[in-house]
């Protein structure tokens, strides 16, 4: 598949930059035990001739202890043109690690997502599997997981599919400085009718302790679509960043 193909060369030269970038940083706490979260929110309204506005907003929480991560996320994207509406998806993650090692877990994680203008009316899956964390400094984190589990979609036609599916992860983050971060998500959810693959690519400027501005670009692709629908949809935007702890 030319888009995984592609997916995965972008991982890999994210990667390799992050990993060759040498700008002295500061450790600190990053992610330790404990509570810890952040809400995200990107507006833009235009008006004129044309109106229009786009809302994309996320927020994530976490709790990790000596033996458990858990981690629940929710985001939504709404844009409207000339009051119709031209893009509207949400998506909710709940994903629990059980740290049997140092660097090694098990997880289980629970995913639905609901885009209007992707052909589906919702997808939704569960899977469970192993993670290892491959890289871990004051600098670089590199996590990746392997398991399977089931989905369950639904087109817009009513018609449903139920199938097994193989589920892979990337989360990479690396500091490329005391106050900028490049992140990597990567997850691929594949099945015998159909390979969700998502990726998410980061930059984040910490404005003070709390603030910081968010570069990021999505992009979801789906081998198997309704016709006259696109198999992959991109999403580019600057957000303003919350952290609650």
């Amino acid at each position: 598949m030319p888009f995984m193909k592609q997916a995965i060369t972008y991982s890999t030269s994210l990667l390799g930059a992050g990993l060759l970038a040498m700008m002295p940083v500061h450790a600190d706490d990053w992610g330790d035990e404990g509570w810890s979260g952040f809400a995200e929110l990107g507006a833009v309204w235009t008006t004129g001739n044309t109106e229009a506005e786009t809302i994309n907003a996320k927020t994530r929480l976490r709790y990790e202890e000596e033996s458990w991560r858990h981690t629940g996320q929710l985001e939504a994207l709404r844009r409207s043109e000339e009051g119709t509406s031209t893009a509207e998806r949400y998506v909710g993650n709940f994903k629990s690690d059980w740290k049997f090692r140092p660097r090694e877990y098990l997880f289980a994680a629970l995913r639905y997502e609901k885009d209007r203008f992707s052909g589906y009316d919702y997808q939704s899956s569960v899977a469970a599997g192993y993670g290892r964390r491959v890289i871990d400094t004051d600098r670089t984190r590199l996590e990746l997981e392997a398991g399977a589990g089931y989905r369950q979609s639904r087109l817009e036609s009513g018609e449903r599919d139920d199938d097994a599916i193989l589920r892979g992860a990337l989360s990479f983050e690396h500091r490329l400085s005391e106050t900028a971060r490049l992140g990597q998500d990567l997850l691929i959810q594949s099945g015998n009718d159909n390979t969700e693959i998502e990726s998410v690519t980061t930059l984040t400027a910490a404005i003070n302790s709390k603030l910081a501005m968010r570069l990021s670009l999505t992009a979801k692709h789906n081998t198997d679509v309704p016709p006259e629908r696109e198999k992959t949809d991109t999403i580019t935007a600057v957000s303003l960043v919350y952290n609650f702890w």
